[in-house]
Parts: C-alpha cells; structure tokens; sequence
C-alpha cells in the first residue's frame, strides 16, 4: 500500500489528478490489473487499492512550501522549498570555496578523490580533553563517542518563522571571509523549520501513533487461524486441488476505510520562539571520464548519541551530467511472538522476511534531484545508492548542503557558542589584524611576543584537526558496524517462544 501510494504521488501534478475520479479509478484498475499473476497472498486487494490515502496527503501538504510526506511516515520533501534567489546565491558563495588551489582542497579522506569536503563537521570538531573551554566527564555508553563531538550552531527561531544565527561563528566557516555564507545558511535553515516541525510531530512520543494502532490495516497474528497445515499434500492428493484448499484457509491482512487518520495522527511541534542546534556541512560529489562512476554509500544514521541529531535536512542544490541516484531508508523490526514453529510461509506473507532473515524493513526510497529537499528522523537508517556520469566523456558533479538538527528537547550539547574557533590560522590572523590596527592595544606589542601569544593560543593546526578527523572516522566507521549489527541484525528466529 506505502509502495503504490508513493508510486501515484511521484507522478506529476498528482493531486489534481487524483480529484479526477475518473483518473483515480484508471490508477486502482491499472494497480490490481498488475497483480494478476502474482499469487493470492501477494496481492493488493480492492479494499488496499482504495486505502492508499490520497485525499489524505493532499490534505497534510503544505502547499504554499511545497512540502509533502515521502516515501514513509515521518519522511517529507519539497522541490520549491529553497526560493531561486537562494539557490543562486548559494552555489555563488560556494564557488568561492571550490575555487582554491589544488593543494589546498579538502578531498575527504577514503573517497578517492571523488568527495569534495567544503564545511565538515569532522574537521575542528569537539575534542575531549583538548577542546578549550569543554572539558566533560567522557561519557561510556558505546553508543556515544568517549572522544568526540560535532560542533553545531546555535540559530534563534523568531515568530514570524525567520532564523537568525546565534552563535559568533559557522564551525569551519570563516565568519570574515565567508561572511556572504552566514546569510544563506540563516535562510535555508528558516525553510527547513516546517519540514522539521513535521518530523518531529509525527516521532513526538506523545502524539505518535503506531502503524496498528492508526486504523489503516485490519491485522493478523497468523495467516493460519488454527493449526498450520502440512507444507506438502498427502500421498494420492491432487497437488493443485490441496494447494487451493491450503491458500483458501489463511487469514490474510485487509484494509479498512479510510477515515481522515492521516490528518488525525499530523501534529507538527512549533520551533518557533525556540533556539535550536544544527550542525553544517557542505560537500560535492566529483565525477570524470576516468572516474565515472560513484560507488554510492552505506547504511547509517548520523552522528553518535552524544550529538542528539534527532533529524536530519539535505538540499541537492546542484548537479550536473549525472544518472538518477536514490536515498533508501530502512528501519529494524522486532521479532513477533506469535507464529509457529519453522512457519516460513506466515513470516513471507506478513514480512516480506524468511527465517534467519535480519529484521529490518526496507521503507522505501526517494530521488535525490537538483532542487530538492529531503528530511526524516534520525531513527531510520538511510543509503545512497550507486550512479555514474550520463555522457561519460565529461566531468559530472552532484553538491549538497546538509543540516543536522540536535534534538531541541533536551539540554544544549556544547556549541559554537560556548567553544571559540579552533583553527589555528584563524587565531594567528586576527592577531596579526589586531597588531596592524592603531587602536588595538595588540598593536603595542612586539611581534615576538604577538608570536609567542600565537603559539600559546589553545588551538589545532590544520594537521592536527586532520589527524583527529581520521581518528573520528574511524571511531564512527566502528559504530556504524555495531549500531547496524545490534538495531539491524536481529535475525528471525524460527522456534516457538
């Protein structure tokens, strides 16, 4: 049903198709007509053709935004959401930054020269222990980094749905000299607070609503109401008769009517009057003839627990001469406790999942396009699919602005706010500044002790900030494994319970 109703809400102007009810009913018939060869339990019935809620998600759209809910629940994106003047002025300010010196491009470690960092939240991020001015307890729980942290910004949220940032500064973004970017930052992170109210509003533990509870599927503990029957017919039984009377005997999920749950269940939580945290980061795919193709990524939430990063904001605003590339998500599963022993058969029908199958459920996937932004919670694992160049003899590119965003209901992580910028080029040229103006008392010093003020700054060189990054990624790279093999690699056990 999620399938063929996203399937319809892909097609163009599908809401105003969709109050065609002539269209409405060509798009069921042309649904169920497909299934035909597929066996009875696999099909759609009339009833689920019907229950694919249409109605309901034109009605919790935003129009003017152009927000709509993806793929899943708790998934939304828009294809107008950025105004055209930001855009432009964003891969304006953006260039700025790709237009440096060979030498002096930050490739990101282990992507083969094909991820291009310009802001990264690895590179100068919270150091236990080094950082100045934040120095914790290290937290142990594995899930949370005993070493580091991302350093977000803070952004005030004002009534009218404006943002303004807070913080000094934009980690590793210079609040001087790429000064043009702290503008279009403020106006991307303001479009995406209706796209976050709505993630938050549907995975706010007071107001969400399971999937069994929401009215939308008459469930089923079993297929079979009594005993399973055998899996192979009696000795002298016509095969084909003991098979229809077999598949006669389930008990197969249904649909009820559709009565405005949708609707009902949407309860977007207001940022507005709020601070909230987001950490930034910008980067660029790079293709060329001799590498033409990108490997895609890997399955992942973001950040560890210490970051809080409740949710998570991507805007591709920019490709060029590239195939069709998709982000996946999937969610664990827990086992259920009331099939039958070795009942393959129930956990295929109900699960799409086979004994010692992982529990995990793929929810489906959304195209990641040029102007499109995509948001969901930080709960699903999600996975960038493969794609390559479309004319493989030029170069081809693919630019993201990214947003993380700390969960706002708990207590502030450490933030540019409270941590000063750790770039060590950054402290000596403000010094240097200070010694050059006439008004600065800076500029009574001599410049060996300006020098000896320089290297006794609490700050990282580039080295140093480069070598804490690879130590964080593979730190993360070790969590990514145990997070995917405790929340995802529960297998389905097949005994009775």
């Amino acid at each position: 049903m999620y399938e063929l109703s996203w399937v319809l809400r892909s097609k163009p102007e599908w809401q105003r198709k969709a109050s065609d009810l002539d269209i409405l009913s060509k798009w069921r018939k042309e649904a169920l007509e497909q299934q035909q060869s597929l066996d009875r339990d696999e099909k759609l019935t009339e009833k689920m053709a019907r229950q694919i809620q249409l109605c309901g998600y034109a009605k919790i759209a935003d129009s003017e935004r152009g927000i709509e809910r993806g793929c899943f629940d708790a998934i939304w994106y828009s294809d107008r959401l950025i105004s055209d003047d930001v855009a432009q002025r964003l891969k304006t300010a953006a260039g700025a930054l790709e237009n440096v010196p060979e030498d002096a491009k930050d490739w990101h470690p282990g992507s083969n020269g094909q991820v291009l960092d310009l802001v990264h939240p690895s590179l100068y991020c919270v150091v236990y222990g080094r950082t100045h001015a934040y120095l914790p307890d290290k937290p142990r729980e594995w899930a949370i980094s005993e070493e580091f942290c991302w350093l977000p910004s803070d952004f005030a949220v004002l009534a009218d749905g404006s943002v303004t940032l807070v913080s000094p500064y934009i980690n590793n973004l210079h609040p001087a000299k790429q000064q043009p970017f702290y503008r279009i930052i403020e106006d991307v992170v303001a479009a995406f607070i209706p796209m976050f109210e709505r993630v938050l509003g549907e995975i706010d533990k007071e107001t969400n609503v399971a999937l069994e509870e929401s009215g939308r599927i008459q469930g089923v503990d079993c297929v079979w109401p009594g005993d399973r029957p055998d899996s192979d017919p009696e000795e002298g039984v016509d095969e084909e008769e003991w098979k229809r009377d077999r598949n006669s005997k389930k008990d197969l999920p249904e649909a009820n009517t559709y009565s405005g749950e949708l609707e009902q269940v949407l309860s977007p939580i207001s940022l507005r009057g709020r601070t909230v945290q987001c950490i930034i980061k910008l980067a660029n795919i790079h293709l060329t003839p001799e590498q033409p193709k990108y490997a895609g990524g890997s399955w992942h939430v973001e950040g560890m627990a210490n970051e809080h990063i409740v949710a998570s904001g991507i805007y591709y605003y920019d490709e060029e001469n590239i195939t069709e590339s998709r982000l996946s998500f999937r969610v664990p599963t827990g086992q259920p406790e009331y099939h039958q022993q070795n009942d393959n058969e129930c956990m295929r029908i109900l699960y799409g999942i086979n004994g010692d199958d992982e529990c995990v459920q793929a929810i489906g996937s959304m195209v990641t396009k040029a102007g499109r932004a995509l948001s969901w919670p930080n709960l699903f694992q999600h996975c960038l699919s493969p794609f390559e160049l479309a004319d493989a003899s030029r170069p081809g590119h693919r630019k993201i602005l990214a947003l993380f965003l700390v969960d706002p209901t708990v207590d502030p992580i450490a933030s540019a706010t409270d941590v000063p910028p750790q770039q060590a080029e950054w402290a000596a040229e403000a010094l240097q500044q200070a010694r050059a103006d006439a008004a600065s008392r800076v500029s009574h010093l001599p410049q060996e002790l300006v020098d000896l003020i320089t290297e006794r700054v609490p700050a990282m060189t580039r080295e140093e900030a480069e070598a804490y990054r690879l130590d964080l990624m593979a730190e993360r790279t070790a969590f990514v494994g145990t997070h995917s093999e405790t929340a995802y690699g529960v297998r389905f056990n097949m005994c009775e319970h």
